[in-house]
C-alpha cells in the first residue's frame, strides 16, 4: 500500500515537472532567425533548389530540415534536407536542396525532431507570378518565384558590366515567354559546393573571381561535365585564374599562358557582333591572354591569337574570352550588352526571338515537351486488360443469365431438391466472384519499365560516366512501399569512387494527370512520402496505385581509374572524321551511329559485324559512309516526278515530319540529343526543356565526336521492399563522347621531303 502511493507521488511529482518545462517551451517557443529559399527566393520548377535555415531556442537535440513541397502527381514529397545536432545554446544552422513539382502552390519547411515532431514551420508559397521577399527586410523568406523549366538561368558573381542591360533586353522581347533570367552572387563564397545546387543554371560566367574551395571547384566541374555552360573571361587577371584550382582544371585543355600580352586590335571582337560599332583599336593596349591549345575552337580570332575559344569538356562547354569584359575599354562599349547575345545564344535579341522559340504542335498531339513523349514510352500502366465499366456490366449481367440455368440443372436434376437454391445460387454467385477476381489479378504483380542513358567520357586517365534512368512502376494492389535504386552495372566503373546514387520523383511537363506546369489545386486525396537525403537512393513510403504508375528517375555517376574509351580520331580540314577508336565497356554496342560537325557515320555491316564490342577497333577507312546529318535526323529524301523521264529534273526533296506519337525510346532520345542540329522546335514542333542537360549539338561541333547506340544491359536496378524487381520492358541507350585531334590526320598531311 506504502509503496503504491510512493508510485502516486512520483508519479503527480513527473507531472507537475513536465507541465512547468511544458509552459517554459511555450513561452520561448523555437522559431526561425533566417531562412533563405532558392536563389535569394528565385528557382526554377523541377530541379534542386537551395534552402538554408537558422533557428533558436532549440531543445538540444538532433534535429532536421524538411522541405515539404508538391511533386508533379500532386502527392507530397518529404525532402529531408539537412541534420544537425543543436548547440548547448539552443541554436542550429541546417541547408541542402529541395524540388517543386508543380509551378504554383503551397509547400512548408520545417525542422523537426528525428521523429518527425515539429519544431517549427514556415509556410513559402510559390508560383509564376509570386514575388520574392526581400531578404534584407524580411529575413525569413515565406515566397519562392518559379520559373518553367525552359527560361534559361546565368549566374554571374558580383557587378559585371552590361548584365544589367542584357537581363533587361531580354524582358523587354520577351511576350509571356522569358527569354533570360538572371542571378547573381556578390561573391565565390556563395557558389554552392554540390553540383544540384547548379542545376538550375544553364549559364555561368566568371569575370573578376575564381579563387574557390575544393569542394566548389568540383562542383563546377561536375556541373560542365553533366551539360553546364561555362563562361571566364581573363585578360590581364590570367595569372590569378591559374592559380585558382578551376584554372589548374583548364589550363591543359585550353594551354593557357601565366603571362598575357598586349593587344590594340579588337575589330575581329566587333565583327562578331552583326552591325556593332565604336570600338576597332585600342591605342593604349588591352591585355589579352594566350590560349594556345590547337583543340579549341576559335570563335573570334585576331591577328594576335584567340580572342574567344571553347571547347567540350563531357557533356558541356567551357567558353574562355581572352580580354576582360568588365574592365575598360570593353566596359565602356556600348555594344557589350549585344556581345553577351551572341555569346550565350549565339545570335542577337530580337522580336522574333520569342516566337521562333515556340513549339507549334501542341494542339495536334497533346504533347508540348520532348520529356513526355519519352515518359510515354517508358509508362507501366498496361494499355491492354484493363475492364472498363460496360464490359464489367457484360460479364455481370452474361452470368446472370448462366446461373440461373445452371442452378436450375443442379437442384431438379443434380441434387433434387429445390429448397436448396439458396445455397447453390449464393456459392454460383460467390464462385464467380473469386473466379473474376483471381483473372483480374492473374497478372503480374509488378509492372516495371525501364529507359536508361549512359554517358561515357574520357576524362585524365580515367573515365567518367553519367547515369540517367527513367523508371515507372504499376502494381496490381493498392500499396505502400519502399522503393531503392541500385547500380546494376559490373565493378568496371569503380563503386569506390561513385557519388551516391539518387532516386528522386520524376514528372512531365504537361500531363493530363498534374504535370510541372500545372496549379497545385485543393489537394483531396494528397498523399505523402520521403526521400532523405542522407540514403538518397531511397523513397520511403510511396503510394502505388492499382492500375496507376509512378514515375521516377535514379541518377548516378562513376569516376573510373580506368580509360573506358580510346580514342586516336582526327578531324581534316573538309570536316571527316579519319582514325580510330575502340571501348572498354563490359556489353556490346549495337544499331549505332557516329555524328560529328554535319556528318553521320555508320557501318555498312549487318548482324555480328554491326556490333561494337569491347576491344573491338572501329576504323575510319573500313566499311563506313557518311551521310549528311541533318539529313539523317530528319528522314530527307529526293523524290524524283514520275513525268520527268531524263536527268534530275523534277526532283524533290522531302522531309519526313517529326513523330511526336512515337513510342520508340532511342528515336526520342536521338532527337533529344542532337535536337538543335535537327532544327530545334522548327522541325520538331515540341520543346527540350527538362531534358536539355541531353542535347549535345554544340559538343559535336567541337572537339568531340559521339557515338549512340544500345546495350541490352540495365544501368539501374530497382527494388521494392527487399524484392528486386525485372523490369518488364528495358532500353539503354549508350552515348560514347570521343575526343578528336582538330589537326589533319596524319595519313592525309603532306610528308615533309627528306
Amino acid at each position: 500500500m506504502n509503496s503504491d502511493r510512493k508510485t502516486h507521488r512520483a508519479l503527480l511529482r513527473r507531472a507537475a515537472i513536465i507541465a512547468v518545462f511544458g509552459i517554459a517551451a511555450g513561452a520561448h517557443a523555437a522559431d526561425f532567425t533566417s531562412l533563405q529559399v532558392g536563389f535569394h527566393g528565385i528557382g526554377k520548377v523541377g530541379t534542386w533548389l537551395p534552402v538554408k535555415a537558422t533557428a533558436n531556442d532549440l531543445p538540444a537535440e538532433t534535429v532536421q530540415l524538411r522541405a515539404i513541397f508538391s511533386d508533379p502527381r500532386g502527392d507530397e514529397c518529404i525532402e529531408i534536407v539537412d541534420q544537425q545536432t543543436v548547440t548547448s545554446k539552443g541554436e542550429v544552422s541546417l541547408s541542402g536542396y529541395f524540388r517543386s513539382g508543380r509551378l504554383e502552390g503551397i509547400g512548408q519547411i520545417q525542422i523537426t525532431l528525428v521523429d518527425g515532431s515539429v519544431l517549427c514551420s514556415q509556410t513559402v508559397r510559390h508560383g509564376g507570378n509570386v514575388l520574392p521577399a526581400d531578404s534584407e527586410s524580411t529575413p525569413v523568406g515565406s515566397t519562392l518565384r518559379l520559373f518553367r523549366m525552359e527560361v534559361p538561368f546565368l549566374l554571374t558573381i558580383g557587378k559585371v558590366t552590361g548584365i544589367e542591360e542584357l537581363l533587361r533586353n531580354a524582358e523587354n522581347y520577351s511576350d509571356d515567354h522569358s527569354l533570360l533570367h538572371g542571378v547573381q552572387f556578390d561573391s565565390l563564397t556563395e557558389l554552392p559546393t554540390d553540383s544540384k545546387g547548379l542545376q538550375a543554371i544553364d549559364l555561368l560566367l566568371l569575370t573578376d573571381e575564381f579563387e574557390t574551395s575544393a569542394a566548389q571547384a568540383a562542383a563546377v566541374q561536375e556541373w560542365v561535365l553533366k551539360g553546364g555552360s561555362l563562361f571566364v573571361s581573363a585578360g590581364g587577371a590570367v595569372s590569378r585564374l591559374l592559380e585558382s584550382r578551376l584554372g589548374k582544371w583548364l589550363q591543359p585543355s585550353f594551354e593557357i599562358s601565366d603571362q598575357p600580352i598586349v593587344t590594340r586590335d579588337l575589330s575581329a571582337l566587333q565583327g562578331f557582333v552583326p552591325g556593332s560599332k565604336g570600338m576597332r583599336r585600342i591605342d593604349d593596349g588591352l591585355k589579352m591572354a594566350i590560349l594556345s591549345s590547337d583543340q579549341a575552337v576559335p570563335d573570334v580570332k585576331s591577328l594576335d591569337g584567340t580572342l574567344i575559344g571553347s571547347q567540350s569538356i563531357g557533356t558541356g562547354v567551357v567558353t574562355i574570352v581572352a580580354v576582360d569584359l568588365n574592365r575598360k575599354p570593353l566596359a565602356g562599349w556600348n555594344t557589350l550588352p549585344e556581345l553577351y547575345e551572341v555569346l550565350f545564344f549565339g545570335r542577337k535579341l530580337t522580336a522574333n526571338t520569342t516566337q521562333e522559340s515556340r513549339t507549334s504542335r501542341i494542339s495536334q498531339s497533346g504533347i508540348s515537351d520532348l520529356a513526355t513523349q519519352m515518359m510515354a514510352t517508358v509508362d507501366a500502366v498496361p494499355a491492354t486488360g484493363r475492364w472498363s465499366t460496360w464490359a464489367v456490366m457484360a460479364i455481370v449481367a452474361a452470368y446472370l443469365l448462366l446461373i440461373g440455368p445452371l442452378d436450375y440443372l443442379l437442384v431438379t436434376h443434380v441434387f433434387k431438391r429445390p429448397q436448396i437454391t439458396w445455397i447453390t445460387f449464393s456459392l454460383l454467385i460467390a464462385a464467380g466472384a473469386i473466379g473474376l477476381s483471381v483473372a483480374a489479378n492473374s497478372k503480374d504483380n509488378v509492372q516495371l519499365n525501364q529507359l536508361h542513358l549512359l554517358d561515357v567520357v574520357p576524362a585524365g586517365n580515367g573515365s567518367h560516366s553519367h547515369a540517367q534512368s527513367w523508371m515507372s512502376v504499376s502494381t496490381s494492389q493498392t500499396m505502400r512501399g519502399e522503393l531503392t535504386a541500385s547500380v546494376a552495372l559490373p565493378t568496371l566503373l569503380d563503386k569506390s569512387s561513385r557519388s551516391s546514387l539518387d532516386l528522386k520523383w520524376s514528372g512531365r511537363p504537361e500531363d493530363i494527370y498534374g504535370g510541372m506546369y500545372r496549379v497545385g489545386g485543393i489537394g483531396l486525396g494528397k498523399q505523402s512520402y520521403t526521400h532523405d537525403n542522407q540514403t538518397a537512393d531511397k523513397l520511403t513510403g510511396v503510394p502505388l496505385l492499382t492500375n496507376g504508375s509512378r514515375e521516377l528517375v535514379a541518377d548516378w555517376e562513376s569516376h573510373a581509374p580506368e580509360k573506358l574509351v580510346t580514342s586516336d580520331l582526327s578531324v581534316s580540314g573538309f570536316g571527316l572524321l579519319n582514325g580510330t577508336f575502340s571501348h572498354n565497356l563490359p556489353f556490346e554496342i549495337s544499331d549505332w551511329a557516329i555524328m560529328h560537325g554535319n556528318r553521320v557515320y555508320r557501318t555498312r555491316g549487318t548482324g555480328d559485324d554491326a556490333v561494337l564490342a569491347a576491344g573491338e577497333v572501329w576504323d575510319s577507312k573500313i566499311d563506313i559512309y557518311a551521310g549528311d546529318l541533318k539529313a539523317f535526323l530528319n528522314a530527307t529524301r529526293m523524290v524524283k516526278d514520275a513525268t520527268k523521264t531524263t536527268g534530275n529534273r523534277g526532283m524533290t526533296q522531302v522531309v519526313t515530319q517529326y513523330d511526336a506519337k512515337s513510342k520508340d525510346p532511342v528515336y526520342v532520345i536521338t532527337m533529344a540529343t542532337f535536337y538543335d542540329a535537327a532544327g530545334g522546335s522548327k522541325y520538331v514542333g515540341l520543346s527540350n526543356s527538362v531534358l536539355g542537360d541531353v542535347e549535345l549539338s554544340d559538343t559535336i561541333r567541337k572537339n568531340h565526336a559521339v557515338l549512340i547506340g544500345t546495350a541490352d544491359v540495365p544501368a539501374t536496378n530497382l527494388a521494392i521492399g527487399e524484392i528486386d524487381q525485372s523490369a518488364s520492358q528495358s532500353k539503354t541507350i549508350v552515348r560514347l563522347l570521343l575526343p578528336l585531334d582538330r589537326r589533319p590526320a596524319t595519313g592525309l598531311a603532306p610528308k615533309a621531303d627528306n
